[in-house]
């Protein structure tokens, strides 16, 4: 894995804000732990800045199908937002680019920690995930959340089960029966796609001055067709029973998470409002 390859998904891998639980809440803590670890990397001397919540908004909105015709006609794909997170993005990666490789490696170390100490989780699919407990990302968790290896654990817990509910909603015969009338009606209109997301990830791909507009076009089409073979609702109605079976089956995890994002708002809150009247760097 190249550097600015591991530099991307050690960014990734870091934020665990996100996952499971009021837009506004997961925002306010996201938001808190970049602040946290902006203050960490300084002390010793590196820059970092602050990372997206999410690189891809419109999958948080859409994870099936996008269903609205009005936000389809006013954002596409969501093109324009991924841009603006991309530029946002920008400095922390072109200032760790432009360190010498001695340098990077040693800015990843500040960030991500190394292997000398390991916080652990184990998935409900089974095996185990990892992340180092000395880092500044691991301390942005212990002073936010109070306990960095039981956060560690309840937020890739929580995300792995996220990742469970949308694959058994796919998996599930009557969103496959309701995808395949998606798909006929979607070539009725001009665009051949046998998922969503396939063709939202082939239009993206695509540039050029009209893209945008193309991907707007695609996109109203997909929700008047979500909306009109009864995939919206299946997708939502699968979702909402799998994500009931999931929380009756993992209460304690769901309900860990839920009290740990609970007692770190208070604080989180109080470093979003320092930062800005500008009290913090």
């Amino acid at each position: 894995m190249s550097m600015s390859r591991a530099f991307c998904v050690l960014l990734g891998v870091a934020a665990l804000s996100g996952c499971a639980g009021a837009p506004v809440e997961t925002d306010v803590l996201h938001r808190a732990e970049q602040i946290l670890i902006g203050s960490c990397m300084a002390r010793q001397n590196w820059k970092y800045w602050p990372q997206p919540k999410s690189w891809t908004p419109d999958m948080e909105l859409f994870p099936y199908v996008v269903d609205d015709v009005e936000w389809a006609r006013e954002n596409g794909y969501g093109r324009a937002r991924r841009q603006e997170l991309g530029k946002t993005a920008a400095p922390s990666e072109n200032y760790f680019r432009a360190l010498p490789e001695d340098r990077r490696r040693a800015w990843l170390t500040a960030f991500h920690g190394d292997r000398a100490a390991a916080l652990e989780a184990e998935l409900p699919i089974g095996g185990t995930v990892g992340h180092s407990a000395n880092g500044c990302a691991a301390q942005a968790w212990q002073e936010l959340y109070g306990d960095k290896g039981r956060w560690f654990k309840a937020s890739r817990v929580i995300q792995t089960l996220g990742n469970m509910r949308i694959g058994q909603t796919q998996a599930d015969p009557a969103y496959r029966a309701a995808l395949k009338r998606w798909s006929e009606c979607m070539s009725r209109t001009g665009f051949s796609a046998t998922t969503p997301l396939a063709l939202r990830k082939q239009l993206l791909a695509q540039q050029g001055a009209d893209a945008d507009s193309h991907d707007k076009k695609a996109a109203t089409a997909e929700a008047r067709c979500a909306v009109d073979t009864g995939l919206s609702k299946t997708a939502r109605d699968l979702d909402a029973a799998n994500a009931a079976t999931l929380k009756k089956r993992y209460p304690e995890e769901f309900e860990n998470a839920a009290r740990l994002r609970e007692s770190a708002l208070p604080k989180a809150r109080a470093l979003v409002s320092e930062q800005g009247k500008g009290n913090l760097t």
